[in-house]
């Protein structure tokens, strides 16, 4: 029997040319087939050696290895001890698993070119970082590292991160991880750094399984809400239950940066703080009406008397075709209540805010109907740009709370237990500054009447450049 890739992800998962992809998303995709087939693309070469992963031993019987009997069964010799396959060449797939942390060190002395993780959320960030290193060959043969998963699970987080949160659906992007600290993003080409891709996975995908079981669509529907949307629309951001924007898509609402175009609109959102962060957000608004995050500042102990010159640096506009900066066009900067702060931007800063709207249920209400993808045009009304935040929090990242927008939003919900009276009670308030500024930002926009421009002053800042707090 032969087994070739249904056109589409499946394939696409089989062509990448990235160092790391996941397939990931919803249930019946194809996802282990497909894990299965780049496992033997090598086994023509007698060196060739790779390892399928599963968390525990009972799910590798359940699924790969009894999968594997039906595309290997008579290409190869099945070792059932040793759990691995034979091939003529002398090339070799093994099958192995890591329930417990200490069950890496089994692995410590192996040399993989290809490693396959089958439901990666299942296996810990450090049990994915430690096989990173097995990833190697002295036979001069490309390694790989392959993953296929659904949300949910222990892994959730770090995967989401890691894949994608970080990426656009099938963006290939370089990473090179900055001493002991997180893996940044870095231009394509750096030397030394790895490159990665998110290819996300639907049901449709498999029309193998959708035609040999019609009814299985059926029953992902039937399933409770979150897991409906993890299994059935491959839904990452549904990790808590009551989220105030279960609209939110990481594949939809997250996007790669790009130069915004003079001529759009363009309005700040502050909400104070010192203890807690003060968020300040630039939004350019399209002709179309949607909106972009194009730029934030998330940070705790600013001082207000601080806040207007770093506001002012960083509202510059690219430099000409002259090579001339300009103070961006800011048509209003909606700030929330706090006197202190407000007067501070006017007196010193020359900022003039417009007090916000501050109905947090209107406001809930306006930033979900931007997020919400119109069936007409198949696009939201509001976007984050990746990687906009000025600089990340220390202090923040330290104590895992958010460092940005972007973290906030799949994390904001209501009161456990409030079921169908969400909407009547007011989120948990917590962790929540960037989302009030969000909203303040939306209620401005579905409000505004006329259009007051500020620009910002580049020459009054050039002698007084002003940075974060560290």
């Amino acid at each position: 029997m032969r087994f070739r890739a249904h056109p589409g992800p499946q394939r696409a998962f089989l062509r990448s040319a990235a160092d790391e992809v996941l397939y990931g998303g919803a249930a019946g995709g194809g996802k282990s087939w497909a894990l299965l087939l780049e496992a033997a693309r090598l086994v023509e070469h007698p060196e060739y050696r790779g390892i399928l992963l599963r968390r525990k031993h009972s799910e590798l019987r359940m699924s790969l290895v009894q999968q594997s009997h039906r595309m290997f069964g008579t290409r190869a010799q099945y070792n059932a001890s040793e759990k691995f396959w034979r091939f003529p060449s002398g090339a070799e797939i093994w099958f192995g698993h890591m329930q417990h942390e200490s069950d890496v060190a089994q692995y410590q002395s192996a040399e993989f070119a290809f490693i396959g993780f089958d439901e990666l959320t299942t296996f810990t960030e450090r049990q994915y970082e430690f096989m990173l290193s097995r990833n190697r060959n002295t036979a001069g043969l490309r390694n790989k590292i392959r993953a296929a998963s659904n949300p949910g699970q222990i892994g959730h987080g770090w995967v989401k991160k890691r894949f994608v949160t970080s990426l656009d659906p099938y963006e290939i992007g370089w990473f090179q991880k900055a001493g002991e600290g997180d893996e940044k993003r870095v231009p394509w080409g750096t030397p030394d750094a790895r490159t990665r891709q998110f290819i996300p996975a639907r049901l449709d995908d498999n029309p193998t399984l959708v035609n040999a079981d019609p009814d299985y669509r059926v029953r992902l529907e039937s399933l409770p809400y979150r897991l409906r949307m993890m299994f059935l629309e491959g839904s990452w951001d549904v990790g808590f239950e009551g989220l105030v924007y279960p609209e939110f898509d990481s594949a939809v609402h997250l996007v790669s940066p790009f130069p915004i175009p003079r001529e759009w609109r363009r309005i700040r959102s502050i909400d104070f703080g010192f203890n807690n962060p003060c968020v300040v957000q630039w939004w350019a608004i399209s002709p179309d009406d949607e909106m972009y995050l194009y730029r934030e500042i998330y940070h705790s102990r600013i001082l207000n008397s601080r806040l207007g010159p770093m506001i002012h640096v960083q509202s510059v506009e690219p430099p000409d075709e002259e090579g001339q900066e300009s103070g961006e066009r800011i048509e209003a900067t909606v700030a929330d209540h706090d006197a202190d702060g407000r007067a501070e931007l006017s007196q010193n800063a020359s900022i003039q805010t417009v007090a916000a709207r501050k109905s947090v249920a209107d406001g809930i209400r306006e930033v979900s109907e931007r997020l919400v993808v119109n069936p007409e045009t198949g696009r939201p009304r509001l976007y984050i740009m990746r990687d906009c935040t000025v600089a990340t929090d220390s202090r923040l990242d330290a104590e895992k709370r958010p460092t940005s927008t972007a973290d906030e939003i799949t994390a904001y919900q209501y009161p456990p237990g409030s079921g169908d009276k969400a909407e009547k009670e007011a989120p948990i308030k917590l962790h929540d500054h960037g989302m009030d500024a969000m909203r303040y930002a939306c209620m401005y926009l579905q409000g505004a009447e006329t259009l007051i421009y500020e620009p910002s002053s580049v020459a009054a800042y050039d002698a007084r450049p002003e940075t974060l707090p560290i």
